[in-house]
């Protein structure tokens, strides 16, 4: 399989429990669409230090953009990369190596090669970090499998 990266520019969230809007964030400024991060807390309704359901994704498309919010595969991540379009995946941080804590997370699918996954986390300073597409699998896997995606 030939290596894909997608150029997302990274922003790490603020505050626990704002990873949705970190990454709503990322994707909405990769697709060219400018919006303040606390325009985004409240359009996504999340909660200070908890977060908000990953549904809440959907909320995005009163910006004018199709969201696309629902179960996928590796094979499908892959296409929507070829497809220029990072994808937003609801993980469980107890599966990534790099992760100390058990919570309900939001990263940004930027890269796939034949062995790992290129992830903006908004938890971390640096992006992209790289995972082993097994970690990365069963993080997701953990919460369904879900993702969602600006279409074009």
């Amino acid at each position: 399989m030939d290596s894909i990266f997608l150029p997302v520019r990274h922003m790490q969230q603020r505050h626990s429990g704002e990873c949705l809007a970190a990454c709503a964030l990322m994707v909405l400024d990769y697709a060219g669409i400018s919006i303040r991060y606390q325009q985004l807390l409240r359009l996504l309704v999340i909660k200070s230090g908890i977060g908000a359901p990953s549904s809440n994704v959907l909320k995005l498309a009163s910006l004018g953009v199709n969201i696309l919010y629902k179960q996928g595969n590796m094979q499908i991540l892959r296409q929507h990369l070829l497809l220029k379009q990072p994808c937003i995946a609801f993980v469980d941080t107890s599966e990534l190596p790099y992760w100390n804590q058990d919570t309900d997370h939001a990263v940004v699918v930027v890269g796939m090669d034949d062995d790992m996954v290129y992830l903006n986390d908004p938890h971390l300073d640096i992006a992209p970090v790289q995972t082993s597409i097994g970690d990365f699998d069963l993080a997701w896997l953990a919460r369904d499998e879900m993702y969602a995606v600006i279409e074009s």
